[in-house]
């Protein structure tokens, strides 16, 4: 092993150890998780989302259980349709959104609008991953979610726009400002199948606006995961030369060494993890908002714990892949 190889690995195990006493697995899950994750690969490969060996990558993930412990107490539908909607976000990231030349052209497919407005699309040009796209929403309609739609596309707008704003990053080899690479970064997370939540009874109506502290509050959930996620990948990132993580971005901000800048994004990852956990204590008691605004709040709290059990399978991947391992 490398000299640098092996204080990456060392740097990863740091951050793995920091996020599993910062936020340790949730002991709550859904009664029917095994059910649903079972359900996903079948799913996955009906729909070819997953083909052949590919599919042992979906496996991997154990997205079907992950939702089971963010969303323990939806109706078995709704979690059913976000493992869908979430399994199709992370096909995207895998394949697509970090090659620009496979991003423009699903960019020009308009998958927003397809998923929006599926109905005034042709269907029948809507192959691969918009294919897929489709039937997802057939799902969400299926289980009543038709107004909750626009605003689960103008999230997959705010994503791919993110994932084309890093192309010339990785084009050029540099690192963006940190500024530009959280606002970026909170979209990049892939976590807005979230919002499936709101077809739960209790919850806003869907196609109702929400109060701006809710979506900040989301939106600090997507930054946690995707920090996380860079702490964790950031060896084999580096092993492909992507500058695209917080690590590199943080080096290159403040003109620190790789292993300082790792510390720091740590840290980071730390201060926004208990700043979330302060707004979402003064929101769900805040006696102005309206219980059904509370509730989703509290399963935005719940989100965030329950994608602690993503950490170990992602980290156990990361382990058995690592080329330098010991």
């Amino acid at each position: 092993m490398t000299t640098t190889a092996a204080s990456h690995l060392r740097l990863a195990r740091f951050a793995h150890t920091h996020i599993q006493r910062l936020a340790p697995p949730s002991t709550r899950r859904h009664p029917d998780s095994d059910s649903i994750e079972t359900e996903l690969r079948h799913w996955a490969t009906t729909v070819d989302l997953y083909a052949g060996e590919d599919i042992q990558q979906l496996t991997r993930r154990q997205v079907g259980l992950i939702v089971g412990c963010c969303m323990p107490d939806v109706p078995t539908p709704i979690a059913r349709v976000t493992a869908h909607y979430l399994a199709w976000v992370f096909a995207f990231d895998d394949t697509v959104a970090e090659h620009e030349p496979l991003l423009a052209i699903h960019q020009a497919m308009d998958l927003p609008g397809l998923l929006r407005d599926g109905a005034t699309h042709d269907r029948s040009a809507a192959q691969g991953l918009a294919g897929v796209l489709v039937s997802v929403r057939d799902e969400i309609v299926d289980i009543g979610g038709m107004a909750l739609l626009p605003q689960l596309a103008g999230q997959l707008g705010r994503y791919l726009d993110a994932c084309a704003g890093e192309a010339p990053w990785r084009r050029t080899g540099r690192p963006p400002a940190l500024a530009a690479y959280l606002h970026d970064r909170t979209a990049t997370s892939g976590g807005h199948p979230l919002l499936l939540h709101r077809l739960m009874p209790g919850m806003p109506p869907p196609g109702a606006p929400l109060p701006a502290g809710l979506d900040s509050l989301a939106d600090q959930a997507f930054l946690i995961g995707g920090l996380a996620n860079d702490l964790l990948g950031f060896a084999h990132e580096q092993r492909q030369g992507d500058p695209v993580n917080v690590v590199t971005v943080l080096a290159g901000e403040y003109a620190l060494p790789l292993p300082e800048a790792y510390r720091a994004a740590v840290i980071l990852h730390a201060a926004h993890t208990h700043r979330f956990a302060a707004d979402l204590v003064r929101t769900s008691g805040d006696p102005a908002l309206a219980e059904s605004h509370r509730a989703l709040a509290a399963a935005i709290g719940g989100w965030v714990e329950g994608s602690a059990a993503a950490i170990e399978p992602y980290w156990q991947h990361l382990l058995a892949h690592h080329e330098d391992r010991p």
